[in-house]
This record gives C-alpha cells, sequence and structure tokens, in this order.
C-alpha cells in the first residue's frame, strides 16, 4: 500500500513539474521579447504577464497576455533588472528577473543593426560602383557639351 501512495504521488509531483512555466528572454532592442512555454516544450498560450520595473514593487510597468504562441514582449524605459510575472490562471506560475542594458541616449536606447560581412562586402562594393558610374556619366555628359 505504502508503495502505490509513493509510486503515485512521484508520478504526480513529475505530472506537475511537467507543467511548470519556464521563460526564455531574448533581446532584441529596442524591445524585449519573452517565450513561455510549459516544461521547455508546450507554448505557454494567453497567460497573464506582469512586468515591473527596477525598483517597483506594486504597480506594474505593463501588463497583458502572451499570445497563442506563448510570446510577450515589452519596451523598457530604463536599464536594471526587471522582474517579469507569468500566471496562465490555472495554477501554474513563474516569476523570473530580466537584466537589461540599454544603449545610447534616450528612453528606449538606440538600435545597433549587425549586418553579416558578405552582406557588407556586397553593399560596399554597390555604393562604390554606382558612384564610379555615376561620376564617369557626368564627365560623359560634360565631354559632350564641350564639343
Amino acid at each position: 500500500m505504502k508503495k502505490r501512495i509513493f509510486v503515485l504521488a512521484a508520478l504526480a509531483a513529475a505530472a506537475l513539474s511537467a507543467h511548470d512555466i519556464e521563460i526564455a528572454v531574448e533581446h532584441a532592442p529596442p524591445a524585449v521579447i519573452v517565450r513561455t512555454t510549459y516544461a521547455g516544450t508546450e507554448p505557454a498560450p494567453y497567460a497573464a504577464v506582469l512586468v515591473y520595473a527596477p525598483g517597483e514593487l506594486g504597480t506594474e510597468y505593463q501588463n497583458g497576455r502572451t499570445d497563442k504562441n506563448g510570446v510577450f514582449s515589452f519596451v523598457p524605459n530604463k536599464a536594471g533588472e526587471w522582474r517579469f510575472v507569468v500566471d496562465d490562471d490555472m495554477g501554474h506560475r513563474t516569476e523570473s528577473p530580466i537584466a537589461v542594458e540599454l544603449t545610447g541616449s534616450g528612453s528606449a536606447g538606440s538600435v545597433a543593426i549587425q549586418m553579416p560581412l558578405p552582406l557588407k562586402l556586397v553593399t560596399g562594393l554597390s555604393v562604390i560602383l554606382g558612384l564610379t558610374g555615376f561620376l564617369y556619366g557626368y564627365k560623359a555628359r560634360q565631354d559632350r557639351r564641350t564639343r
């Protein structure tokens, strides 16, 4: 009898932990994108979200719900450790700190675009060839006028 209770308790604990809400944070300046999942696999759709700014305990900076894919995003207005709370209203809840660093000036920071090296090379060559063509066309036009 005790063995059955232990096995049932172990299975119940495994089933409950399989539905813990986990979050994955992606920084995409100026936004922060948070993906919520149950045990890292199944999205947590339409879960309630509360976002608290650094130093704010009572009033949330933003609130809302994840989308059907379990994704929520927000644009922080200052650097620091933000508090992120997700609750699916079915007993699954998690609270996690999110470290945010802003770059540049302004409240939302600046967005730095990183281009891959091949794209940088093609862009550079395009600019050089375009300017060269423009200059040769201008020179040819000037030569025609002087004739």
